[in-house]
């Protein structure tokens, strides 16, 4: 628990000088507004939009306040699914902040990656629609060292990525990795 609040769960451990102290995002946030003399705007908790399917998707936001700036990130509330974040500087506008995230959100829920299709024999499998895919990678406590790859909002295991890769069977690959609040375009 929260050790400031004593009624929020501690998400936060704050290492100053020889104490440490054990906050909730809000009272870290208060903390960090405090010290670095910036205004918290008030923010939406939740949102929600469509995604490509018509299926709606409701997300938590969370608000960071760091020395270097403010990070918003907004997780789809089941386990696995979308996660996208922001960053700003401290005296950025946090209602622009978040119109950013949940454009963002919007973009990232708004295209299909990934299908299902049938083979002759009724077997389905997935297969990429186009040559690229965007995910997230994730820690896959079922697994033995390799993580989850998050795609439309949905996990597959590197086995399942690679079984969609095969119909690439000798094309190049190339591989980059980013921030969760960069833009990948």
């Amino acid at each position: 628990m929260c050790e400031r609040c004593e009624s929020n769960k501690a998400k936060v451990s704050l290492q100053m000088e020889e104490t440490s102290m054990y906050l909730c995002t809000h009272c870290y946030n208060d903390l960090m507004a405090e010290e670095l003399e910036i205004d918290l705007e008030p923010l939406p908790e939740t949102f929600s939009m469509k995604d490509y399917k018509g299926v709606n998707r409701t997300f938590c936001v969370d608000r960071r306040i760091h020395p270097n700036g403010i990070f918003l990130e907004a997780e789809e509330n089941i386990e696995f699914g979308y996660k996208f974040a922001v960053h700003g500087e401290l005296d950025s506008n946090q209602q622009e902040l978040l119109n950013k995230l949940i454009e963002k959100a919007r973009k990232g829920t708004g295209e299909q990656q990934v299908e299902t299709r049938v083979f002759p024999s009724g077997q389905a499998y997935h297969a990429m629609i186009s040559d690229q895919l965007t995910g997230l990678i994730e820690y896959d406590e079922t697994s033995d060292g390799t993580p989850l790859v998050i795609l439309d909002g949905q996990p597959f295991t590197w086995e399942e990525v690679g079984k969609m890769l095969m119909t690439y069977e000798g094309f190049q690959i190339k591989l980059n990795l980013y921030d969760p609040t960069d833009d990948i375009e």
